[in-house]
């Protein structure tokens, strides 16, 4: 579950870095490593939108089996 988060910060890193050379090239010409980063964020906001519904049904169907006793 932390491995996305890690490879965000990573990168975020690297974007960070390469956008703070001196070289004009890299900020102006190549914005690439900030999109790689904003679609990471977007698929890491997709992956816990989808552990958090999961994990509202399995408890929904816990205490509904708890206080029903089948």
């Amino acid at each position: 579950m932390m491995a996305n988060h890690n490879l965000v910060k990573i990168l975020s890193g690297f974007a960070w870095t390469m956008l703070c050379m001196n070289n004009l090239f890299y900020f102006l010409g190549d914005p690439s490593p900030l999109f790689v980063v904003l679609a990471l964020t977007s698929l890491e906001l997709g992956v816990v939108i989808s552990q958090d519904y999961v994990f509202t049904i399995s408890i929904c169907i816990y205490l509904n089996d708890a206080v029903n006793l089948h």
